[in-house]
């Protein structure tokens, strides 16, 4: 999400746009405001203490982060800023629930639009993973992301399924949401010479190459891609699978054993690889 807001930023900076991102601070040394680039800036917003602090307790800030932002965005008299200094806002757009919170009030404090992404659903995380639902957290959140979602003028989903799942479980209207299916950064991620990459990554040279990217848990469904690897070794092909991701979550570290298991009972112990996660700018090696 981290990445997806910060590339969202600056392509909107880059087309012209001036791009505020309001974020909670989370260490004493964390500045007010960094200008990212022309147009893009993030504001370090004080809610709370100025450490992490665990998810759960991140709704309890919300109303404090709610009137700082509210401070940021407008003149000391409370009035929208001037053309001179900025202009006022034509937007906000809130990324995940917490931020759909804060996305209400300004929404209606301010008179201008909202626009929601939400990257997960706690509806659809409780279909998936009942284990790791904390039953009065999950209450509060799914009702609050209902709230959000009938109150946004867009909601943005990443692909038809998404859609579908904001319909289905939360009553969205369909001529609210936008599907915008998530880009590419070229600059990391392009054409290169395969075998040189397999040398650096001291992976086989040839052969085929299966990569699975992303968090260890239930939801992402990992074990389809050993089972795909068994099926495509049973017809003769040769390929290998790189599983690149930790254990995330109360089940993270269940799940990474049942897929070493797994590994066993399909008898892929010589085609499997893991790997730790990596920084965001090395995936693309």
């Amino acid at each position: 999400m981290n990445v997806y807001v910060r590339e969202l930023a600056s392509a909107l900076a880059r087309a012209g746009h001036r791009c505020d991102v309001f974020t909670r601070a989370e260490s004493l040394d964390a500045p007010a405001t960094i200008r990212v680039e022309p147009g893009f800036f993030v504001h370090h917003v004080d809610a709370g203490p100025r450490t992490e602090i665990p998810k759960e307790q991140l709704e309890s800030v919300v109303p404090e982060f709610t009137d700082r932002v509210l401070t940021l965005m407008t003149t000391p008299s409370g009035m929208p800023i001037a053309e001179e200094d900025g202009g006022p806002y034509d937007v906000v757009h809130a990324n995940y629930w917490l931020s759909g919170l804060a996305g209400h009030i300004i929404k209606h404090e301010l008179d201008i639009p909202l626009i929601s992404t939400f990257h997960t659903l706690d509806r659809v995380k409780a279909e998936a993973m009942p284990e790791e639902v904390i039953a009065d957290l999950s209450s509060r959140r799914a009702a609050a992301e209902a709230v959000v979602i009938g109150c946004s003028d867009a909601v943005l989903a990443s692909c038809d399924v998404e859609a579908a799942q904001l319909i289905e479980l939360y009553g969205a209207a369909p001529e609210r949401i936008a599907i915008v299916p998530p880009g590419v950064d070229h600059a990391f991620f392009g054409p290169g010479e395969p075998r040189q990459a397999r040398r650096a990554l001291d992976l086989p040279e040839d052969g085929s190459l299966l990569l699975f990217v992303g968090r260890i848990q239930p939801l992402k469904g990992t074990h389809h891609a050993l089972r795909s690897l068994a099926t495509l070794r049973g017809r003769g092909i040769d390929a290998k699978l790189v599983i690149v991701g930790g254990p995330s979550g109360a089940q993270g570290q269940a799940t990474l054993d049942d897929l070493v298991r797994l590994v066993d009972e399909l008898a892929l112990a010589d085609a499997v690889i893991f790997r730790p996660a990596q920084p965001h700018e090395l995936l693309s090696s």
